[in-house]
């Protein structure tokens, strides 16, 4: 059995490259780390690649080029073990139609050392899911709950958490937060979350991590990445149609004089650029929120 060095990321992705046969490739050399005690939110566009960046995680990929270590494991080679360790909610999970809720808990228990079925029955009665409900008869948001509570059953050190809540209400959401947050409060315990909602996002994340033309085009803390990125109103001296602005700022919007640059770096030396270039009339700050952060990692134009 090869276990790799132990480090202060719960996961770790090194030069991660992916592609399906006769396709263009899906994970062009992915970097990222995890940090023990965090929660990240995965981000990106559909088709981006972060299901088959989940599927390598759990051991489902065997990836030409790379290294992944996930709770300082191989999840290739240490499929089994990596899987009894984590908690994993997969974007669509198939379950037999006929089998209760508690049968399938009955069906994970030997799997998981840590599993306890009485915190399976508080979750269950926490989250308002009926052990004695059949698959067949749930919603797809009561089916995602079910999930759920057989995911953290076993109070595991690491969630993968693939789009879990597009199903679920407002008030089924609040509860999953909240039972999400009070697991992720106890020592050493981290979340990767892939998902399409800010809000959510926002309720439940500490970090985000942008998943873009196959690469990762921003990581860090959320709030350590706004204080860090600029969004600026230019105001030009005169009609100049070839004026560009300086690295690495980039044009979101522009309407004759008036312009609207983003970066995500480099703030201060682009401000003090601007102070002194002649052909600036005017420069204020515009407020940044984390939509503007997503879409400028994404190389679209943020909304005005």
């Amino acid at each position: 059995m090869t276990h790799l060095t132990p480090t202060t990321n719960s996961i770790e992705i090194r030069r991660l490259h992916w592609h399906f046969k006769k396709k263009q490739p899906v994970l062009r050399g992915v970097d990222l780390a995890l940090p023990v005690g965090s929660v990240t939110a995965l981000l990106g566009k559909n088709g981006a690649g972060k299901t088959t960046l989940m599927r390598a995680l759990t051991g489902g990929l065997p990836f030409p080029r790379g290294t992944v270590s996930v709770l300082g494991r191989d999840p290739w080679r240490e499929r089994v073990a990596v899987l009894r360790s984590i908690g994993h909610v997969a974007d669509q999970t198939e379950l037999p139609r006929w089998m209760k809720v508690r049968e399938h808990w009955d069906l994970l228990a030997p799997f998981y050392p840590g599993w306890e079925m009485s915190e399976a029955r508080r979750l269950a009665e926490r989250l308002g899911v009926d052990p004695d409900a059949r698959y067949h008869d749930l919603s797809r948001g009561g089916k995602e709950l079910a999930c759920l509570v057989a995911a953290l059953a076993h109070k595991p050190k690491l969630l993968l958490l693939d789009e879990p809540f597009s199903g679920l209400d407002v008030l089924a959401r609040r509860r999953v937060f909240d039972a999400l947050l009070e697991l992720l409060r106890e020592d050493g315990r981290s979340a990767l979350l892939a998902s399409h909602s800010l809000a959510d996002v926002e309720r439940c994340a500490d970090r985000i991590a942008v998943l873009h033309e196959g690469r990762i085009s921003l990581c860090g803390e959320i709030e350590e990445l706004r204080r860090g990125a600029t969004r600026l109103a230019v105001e030009l001296e005169g009609d100049s149609p070839s004026w560009t602005p300086p690295l690495p700022a980039k044009v979101e919007r522009r309407e004759g004089r008036e312009l609207v640059l983003y970066t995500l770096r480099d703030a201060e030396s682009l401000q003090d650029q601007l102070a002194h270039d002649p052909a600036v009339k005017h420069v204020e700050p515009v407020e940044r929120d984390l939509e503007d952060l997503v879409a400028a990692a994404l190389g679209e134009v943020a909304p005005s």
